[in-house]
């Protein structure tokens, strides 16, 4: 799945105060990244309301066996809590994959448990569990939690607009401010910014412009999701 730039910008809430608090919803991102959760059966819909899910971790390898007739083992699980992230909500997550596979970042039929905070303390107040079953968790968007940026020029009735969306220093900008490039792409945009003058929200274009060292015109710059593959 393929999401444009225009759809990836309105996973994306920006504060016309902050803008280098640009805000990630987390559950259009696992949306995006995982589809929809998997219906659980009656016993372990039960179970998983309350406690963690690693409670209930034998539970959920004998589902995972039944229905792939395969083994699987719990390979992985954090907290996005502890790592940089943009997320609207921090979550829990584990990962099982196939026994002995060779690495359950690119593997086929993964699953993935969710537990998604629900405010306050961050050590506590977590929802129920959500399953979900994925290929190549690397290539699915899910472990990117920042976002990005993108620039463009102001004006897009200009007649030099294609042009200068094709000017080689902006086009290195987005470049650095793409995720892949830098594990917190709006630190790249501050080290961008032409002399250190920050981002302005302009009420009529809605979003932050911008100039940028070496950009000879001025941008509009807008916060956008992960690839999602």
């Amino acid at each position: 799945m393929t999401i444009s730039i225009a759809k990836r910008c309105e996973l994306v809430a920006v504060d016309p105060l902050w803008w280098d608090c640009p805000q990630l919803d987390t559950a259009e991102h696992l949306s995006a990244s995982l589809g929809d959760p998997l219906e659980l059966p009656e016993h372990l819909e039960e179970v998983l309301i309350n406690g963690w899910a690693t409670d209930h971790e034998s539970a959920l390898l004998r589902w995972f066996a039944r229905l792939t007739h395969i083994t699987y083992e719990h390979v992985h699980r954090d907290n996005t809590y502890n790592s940089d992230n943009d997320l609207s909500s921090n979550f829990v997550f584990s990962v099982f994959a196939p026994v002995d596979c060779a690495d359950w970042l690119w593997a086929p039929d993964v699953f993935v448990v969710v537990e998604s905070h629900l405010g306050g303390d961050v050590r506590g107040n977590y929802g129920a569990a959500r399953v979900y079953r994925v290929d190549s968790i690397a290539e699915s968007g899910f472990l990117d939690w920042v976002c990005g940026w993108f620039a463009t020029p102001i004006n897009s009735d200009s007649p030099n607009f294609l042009a200068d969306c094709d000017h080689p220093e902006l086009t290195a900008a987005n470049d650095r401010m793409a995720h892949g490039w830098s594990a917190y792409p709006t630190s790249e945009l501050r080290n961008l910014l032409w002399g250190g003058c920050e981002p302005v929200w302009s009420m009529r274009l809605n979003c932050y412009v911008a100039r940028l060292a070496d950009v000879p015109f001025a941008v509009r710059v807008e916060p956008v999701a992960p690839y999602y593959g």
